[in-house]
């Protein structure tokens, strides 16, 4: 009976074991994303400080700003366990926490800052407990971060160096003492004028840390954007809204809304469940049908728990939600389209004379960035390309960061109807000063792409520029 029970244990430490250790091997990102789609319903949980300043305020907090004590944080029966069930009774598949959101106070006792909950008077790690909670239940762990930090002044046109090595910090921690994270969901970053942009915090920068730390964790980003520019999974907060892409564009995308009447739980304005099960289906049948997976928020109270309310419609949701088969492969188009890690550009910071209004979302552009996404398609409409406004002689450039041997340059041009006229154009590599080190130009582009071949030229940057009137839309670019 003895041996029975120690193989027992043997077996359950084995089992633990395999759920905490970071995979180091990494897989192909289309399997990422299959895995995401099939999926198709998590939960969100925004809990933070903006929960405790409702109670406190007889006016909705709609966030918070990081000037409230961090005594104001004071769950009295924190249950992580309660959460996992009712994700588990609404036939959802995972959980995502707001670790940090943009008032900067950290749900975990924090190396880098005192505004945290080691510095309040319920010094739980709540980072801790929910993964261990949702991990135990056999669910995927979704940690979402904000880059916009009120307290921390990481904000929009002021970022130093200092900052981001305080965020890097910060996210080193959330994957690496948690064990595997399936998902690491950022916001605050871009889409409005306060939060910094990717010219202040660079997405390559962040992505080559999360990769190097836990390579199978999904990057999602609060972007709007429907390319690969800033996100190995696009999100946008679509609340009340169907489907919030481009409605052709069926690579994988998550998308949020909540159940209550806001994002935070508030004891003011007959806070509570404001969706019929009518609403809830419809939201994931829109969604599911596009490949997007439907991240539905659940406010816990300030004690720490689910409403009852909550919980009932949700199971009532689970009850006759008819759920997708799963899909059995990646669709032809997800993922990279060749191997990024032979393209010098590749995530590497961009720029351009201008930038063209956004396309389908005020807080989408055809930014520089997307020329260097991994991506070769140039669809104009569903945000596939970088863009210039029209004007006289417009260009693009990538900085390597470094000085680089160039052995050739494969340019990717918009297709469609929206293709840039690519005449007259001259391609130059620039040394770390700027000065022009090689250059050619072409009257005619082949679409959808053409090589130009330079010979080991060493250069730090790459410029396409046209020597005409005109809108530049560049789909990649790949430097070899």
């Amino acid at each position: 009976m003895k041996i029975v029970k120690i193989v027992a244990l043997f077996l359950i430490a084995t089992h633990i074991q395999a759920q905490t250790t970071i995979d180091k091997k990494s897989k192909p990102l289309p399997e990422l994303q299959l895995d995401f789609v099939n999926t198709r319903y998590q939960a969100y949980f925004h809990y933070n400080m903006a929960t405790f300043n409702n109670v406190n305020s007889e006016e909705k907090q709609g966030r918070a700003y990081g000037k409230v004590a961090p005594t104001t944080w004071a769950p009295t029966g924190l249950d992580t366990d309660q959460w996992a069930q009712v994700v588990k009774d609404a036939r959802m598949t995972g959980g995502w926490l707001t670790t940090k959101h943009h008032g900067g106070f950290c749900l975990w006792d924090s190396a880098y800052t005192d505004y945290d909950v080691a510095s309040s008077g319920v010094k739980t790690d709540v980072v801790k407990a929910f993964v261990d909670s949702f991990r135990k239940a056999g669910l995927k762990v979704g940690l979402y971060y904000s880059i916009l930090d009120y307290h921390h002044k990481v904000e929009n046109g002021s970022t130093s160096r200092a900052e981001i090595e305080f965020t890097k910090n910060q996210i080193r921690e959330l994957l690496t003492n948690y064990g595997p994270i399936d998902y690491i969901n950022f916001d605050g970053w871009s889409s409005w004028p306060t939060n910094p942009d990717f010219d202040d915090m660079p997405y390559g920068e962040i992505y080559a840390l999360v990769k190097s730390l836990q390579p199978n964790c999904l990057i999602v980003n609060h972007t709007y954007e429907s390319n690969l520019a800033h996100a190995e999974v696009p999100f946008a907060d679509a609340a009340g809204r169907a489907y919030p892409y481009h409605k052709d564009y069926m690579r994988p995308t998550a998308a949020s809304d909540f159940i209550q009447r806001g994002w935070w739980w508030d004891n003011n304005n007959g806070f509570g469940v404001s969706k019929s099960v009518d609403y809830l289906l419809k939201q994931l049948n829109s969604y599911n049908s596009h490949n997007s997976v439907y991240i539905l928020n659940i406010s816990p109270n300030p004690e720490g728990r689910i409403d009852e309310d909550v919980i009932t419609r949700l199971k009532e949701t689970a009850a006759v939600w008819q759920k997708p088969a799963p899909l059995e492969k990646p669709g032809s188009d997800w993922g990279f389209s060749y191997e990024v890690s032979e393209n010098l550009a590749f995530l590497k910071p961009c720029s351009q004379s201008t930038t063209h209004p956004y396309i389908n979302d005020k807080r989408a552009y055809p930014r520089a960035d997307i020329a260097v996404d991994g991506v070769t398609e140039g669809n104009w409409e569903m945000e596939q390309t970088s863009g210039t406004k029209q004007q006289m002689n417009p260009w693009w450039m990538v900085d390597l960061q470094d000085t680089e041997k160039i052995n050739e340059i494969t340019i990717y041009n918009a297709t469609g109807q929206e293709k840039t006229e690519m005449t007259d154009v001259i391609v130059s590599i620039l040394d770390k000063d700027e000065k022009v080190v090689w250059s050619k130009g072409f009257k005619e582009f082949p679409d959808p792409s053409k090589t130009l071949k330079t010979k080991g030229v060493f250069g730090r940057f790459v410029k396409i520029r046209m020597q005409k009137e005109g809108s530049l839309r560049i789909a990649e670019v790949i430097v070899k």
